[in-house]
């Protein structure tokens, strides 16, 4: 007997998609209660029958259920996999559970970056100092202080990200030599960092 399909069996894509298309089709009808506005409830409605037809096609896709269907069927992956079995680009194999469909929303390689209110101060201090162009110089320096401040925390926390990447990346490639060597009976190298500190 088919079981009737929920919203907890679409990838998560699927489910933002259609949960955006909903919340803007009850905020347009709530927006033309209030306003009787026609410019606005348009805008909201469009919002929402053009994101719940995405969510929709997502839904519907044969390709996209059907690969699903296949990486559902396989087996979970070896957790102490090689590199070989890496994929950065989320669209080979289909070992990582995406059935070789690309999801935007499902990067499962690299790092997440931390959390930060850098982009918000940039975004602010940028805001804030174009209002300089009507009200005079004021605002531009007020706008100044957390568009440097936000710049210099975006930067040194990509930079310190990227740093980070490189360790976890050095470390990945010197374990699985490290490994090989060992299964060929060789005797295992040193590392690329202790071999720099000699």
């Amino acid at each position: 007997m088919r079981r009737l399909r929920t919203l907890v069996d679409h990838p998560h894509e699927v489910n933002f998609f259609l949960f955006l298309g909903g919340f803007a089709l009850v905020i347009g009808v709530i927006y033309w209660f209030v306003s009787h506005e026609a410019a606005g409830t348009v805008l909201l409605l469009g919002f929402a029958v053009a994101t719940g037809a995405v969510g929709l096609r997502l839904a519907v896709d044969p390709a996209a259920a059907r690969a699903r269907r296949l990486a559902r069927d396989q087996p979970a992956p070896d957790p102490g996999a090689g590199l070989e079995q890496v994929d950065p680009g989320g669209r080979g194999s289909g070992a990582e559970g995406t059935g070789g469909v690309d999801r935007p929303f499902l990067d499962e390689a690299g790092r997440l970056p931390t959390e930060t209110f850098a982009p918000f101060a940039v975004g602010l201090g940028t805001a804030v100092a174009s209002t300089g162009l009507i009200f005079g110089i004021a605002p531009v320096i007020v706008g100044v202080l957390p568009f440097l401040w936000g710049c210099w925390a975006w930067l040194t926390g990509a930079r310190a990200e990227l740093e980070a990447t490189q360790a976890d990346s050095d470390a990945l490639e010197a374990e699985s030599a490290a490994l090989a060597a060992s299964e060929d009976g060789r005797p295992v190298e040193a590392t690329p960092g202790r071999a720099a500190g000699r």
